[in-house]
């Protein structure tokens, strides 16, 4: 098809001439994209339309993207110029976790948002080849939650305490945060004997301070912490009915910690 195009230069004169029309389907004029100075100088406003070209779509060619003879005949879902490595098995939204700056510029926190495994603290630091190492080119099938599937060499190794020989659970939680591996905090230990708040607070460095059996916490000493002679302890408690110099007496008397005895700190 030819068409005939006026062409108004900055003179004011018009000029009529003939030219292969290389767009079929086309509604707007021809000035919306090219200019008298030089037809091939393409200038045309992107960010007016429902798909601005931001990070790696800016400055592509028209005919990258478009077919020249149908503008429209264009689909703006990016599988239509990006290799799916997932093979559709994650629908069409892929901007869920990429972005235009960058292919490879992923956001697992956003990923992650809507799962049952929200990316907290250390974990929003990961790549998704971190946990996902076997399937990035399929479905991102879903992983076993407990913290001991990706920490188990933690579990294995901690020597203060042993977790193995300690018998201790792999419910790392437990102690454990997001936020960092170490500290670890036994905060429910306040409830059998509070060493989070009251007296003791601040006063121990490890487990090993009062539990002195490795690997059973039933056992435990008041005796090597505090500076107590059994003479002087002897004299303290000539009044009180069946005290002996233990550590389970101590316990029994001062449940709290607190030298008042009693429940109260």
């Amino acid at each position: 098809m030819r068409t005939l195009i006026f062409l108004s230069l900055l003179t004011g004169q018009t000029i009529l001439f003939s030219q292969d029309m290389p767009h079929e389907q086309m509604d707007m004029d021809c000035q919306t994209c090219h200019n008298a100075q030089d037809w091939l100088q393409i200038n045309f406003d992107h960010s007016k339309t429902d798909f601005p070209l931001t990070g790696k779509h800016r400055g592509f060619n028209c005919n990258i993207c478009h077919d020249i003879k149908n503008f429209y005949n264009q689909s703006s879902d990016c599988r239509a110029c990006h290799t799916d490595i997932h093979q559709a098995r994650l629908g069409p939204w892929c901007e869920s976790c990429h972005t235009p700056i960058s292919w490879t510029v992923i956001d697992p926190s956003v990923a992650h948002a809507n799962t049952t495994f929200p990316l907290l603290g250390k974990h929003a630091r990961l790549d998704c080849g971190a946990c996902h190492y076997s399937d990035i080119e399929g479905e991102f099938s879903p992983l076993k939650s407990e913290c001991y599937i990706c920490h188990i060499q933690d579990y294995n190794s901690v020597q203060s305490p042993n977790h193995q020989s300690s018998g201790f659970p792999k419910t790392c939680e437990i102690c454990h945060s997001f936020y960092g591996w170490k500290p670890a905090q036994f905060t429910e230990h306040d409830g059998i004997f509070p060493i989070f708040s009251g007296t003791h607070s601040g006063e121990w460095n490890e487990c090993s301070d009062c539990h002195v059996s490795p690997g059973n916490f039933q056992i435990f000493s008041c005796l090597n912490c505090h500076e107590h002679r059994k003479d002087r302890m002897d004299n303290e408690h000539r009044e009180v009915n069946g005290y002996i110099y233990e550590s389970n007496a101590c316990y029994n008397c001062h449940p709290t910690g607190s030298a008042e005895g009693g429940n109260n700190d």
